[in-house]
């Protein structure tokens, strides 16, 4: 029986040898996949910024997440929750915060330790609410995520705030990297157990890529995707938007403006005062900053991909209006900063003051490292470099894809530092780039022509004069109106559809503020 055993074992020799070696070959894929420390590609003894990298062309696949999409490109809500109750975080058994220690995370796991039991801790209490503010009580009671306002970045933009904003192209999916590794590190905790970091491949191929398809989706759909998906956190909204859609043609199609869509009516929010005390507004001016640092982070490293398209110029909007907001989410952490001496012990009690008081201490030295000490110091490096993102997209933009638009928008940043600055040679700056948009081609839409066409009355008016000294204070004062107010009808737009789907039940109408 042995000899029989044998003479089939070598009879079947080769069989076994190609069965060991196809076993042997998938297993070790299988781990390599499953173990790359990377979200983007597979990395073998560190991060990828290491290696050098070949040119390679991309070929895109796309995940669907819920109902499938019609040919369309519209899709079903699969129905979510909302933004969730309001809960503690876990306290971390079975996350080994030792493997941190020594690394760029270790600060990160002292703040997720610290506030673990934040809510047992202090006061959720809201007192001093003006009953005849108009904010619906579903506003004044929502969640407020004062855990993540700790941990995570609210004041994104301070890092790189000096950097010419190249810089921050190049380095977009690096930052990336860093960003979701924060993240997941961030979730491990809260799980209060270790996670594999998930498959993700990077797929490329010889030749020429695969041509993108357009994407075909008329307002109509958009709109009601978007009113669909508001309740969604905010994460939640842009990752299912970048699974689904980023993977479409850059230049044709409705990509763009889709871009646009999501960005400025469901990730862009409005904050609403209710109450004489001020860090009711400062909270949620920071719980709204939230989720711009994961916007800004993944279309940044977009950006990287698609710069020269009409969708990169869209994504260029996006950003310098997220420093525009970055700029005043600063003015109130100054403003923290002074309440914040003058809190009574009861105030230091409560969830809003402590965090706010750990907001101010962790923003503190990196503040100072960038030499932003006062909000005239904050107004001249952010005007500075929305000036450096606007003549990028001037530069960049296809074809003169929105450029009307873009000059329109540079004028506005400049006459806005003149007027602060009290520079007269900055407003006749804006004069100029507001003056070569009639010579410039009409491709795509110039949202802000309204605007631009009651300026360009007052400066006709005048002779065209271009020196500011030269105009009159109060056809200053009209410009200064005309740009103050050019979205009032764009943003009470918005407030309704924010307290028909977010906070129903609103007692009146009030003035929302953008942030």
């Amino acid at each position: 029986m042995l000899k029989g055993i044998l003479k089939f074992l070598f009879d079947s020799r080769f069989y076994i040898a190609l069965y060991i070696s196809v076993v042997s070959h998938i297993t070790l894929i299988i781990y390599s996949f499953n173990h790359s420390d990377s979200p983007y590609q597979k990395t073998l003894c560190g991060p990828p910024w290491i290696y050098e990298r070949e040119e390679e062309k991309e070929l895109s696949f796309q995940m669907s997440f819920g109902n499938s999409m019609s040919e369309t490109g519209s899709a079903e809500n699969s129905g979510d929750p909302g933004e969730g109750e309001e809960g503690e975080e876990g306290d971390g058994n079975g996350f080994s915060k030792g493997k941190y220690k020594g690394s760029q995370w270790e600060e990160l796991v002292k703040d997720l330790e610290g506030t673990s039991s934040l809510r047992k801790q202090f006061k959720n209490d809201y007192d001093q609410i003006n009953e005849n503010s108009g904010v619906a009580d579903s506003y004044i009671k929502r969640n407020r995520d004062y855990e993540d306002i700790i941990v995570k970045d609210v004041l994104p933009t301070v890092k790189g705030i000096r950097d010419p904003f190249k810089v921050d192209i190049e380095t977009a999916e690096d930052n990336l990297f860093v960003h979701k590794e924060r993240n997941r590190i961030i979730e491990e905790f809260r799980k209060g157990e270790e996670s594999s970091p998930p498959i993700t491949m990077r797929v490329s191929k010889e030749g020429e890529a695969e041509p993108k398809s357009p994407l075909s989706m008329s307002k109509e759909d958009r709109t009601r995707y978007l009113d669909k998906t508001l309740k969604q956190k905010k994460e939640k909204q842009l990752d299912e938007f970048i699974s689904r859609y980023m993977g479409y043609d850059p230049d044709k199609g409705d990509l763009s403006q889709f871009v646009r869509d999501l960005y400025y009516e469901n990730l862009q929010r409005l904050a609403y005062p209710f109450s004489g005390d001020p860090s009711y507004f400062a909270i949620d001016y920071f719980q709204e900053n939230l989720n711009k640092e994961d916007f800004l982070r993944q279309m940044m490293a977009a950006l990287s991909q698609n710069l020269g398209t009409n969708t990169g110029t869209e994504i260029l909007f996006t950003i310098e209006n997220i420093y525009e907001i970055q700029g005043r989410a600063l003015e109130q952490y100054f403003q923290a900063k002074e309440y914040l001496k003058l809190a009574t012990p009861e105030q230091k009690q409560t969830l809003r003051y402590e965090t706010l008081r750990r907001v101010e201490t962790k923003y503190k030295t990196l503040l100072q490292d960038k030499k932003l000490f006062t909000n005239k110091d904050v107004e001249e490096a952010y005007s500075k470099k929305r000036i450096d993102i606007l003549e990028t997209l001037i530069s960049k933009t296809p074809k003169g894809y929105r450029l009307k638009d873009g000059y329109f928008e540079k004028g506005r940043v400049l006459w806005e530092s003149g007027v602060l600055r009290k520079d007269s040679k900055l407003q006749s700056e804006a004069i100029k780039t507001w003056n070569r948009i009639p010579g410039l081609p009409s491709n795509g839409d110039f949202l802000n022509e309204r605007a631009y066409e009651n300026i360009e009355l007052l400066l006709r008016d005048l002779g065209n004069v271009t020196d500011a000294d030269r105009i009159s204070a109060h056809t200053k004062d009209q410009i200064e109106y005309i740009l103050r107010t050019r979205l009032s009808e764009s943003m009470m737009k918005k407030k309704e559809r924010e307290d028909k789907l977010l906070w129903p039940k609103l007692k009146k109408q009030q003035e929302g503020f953008r942030n």
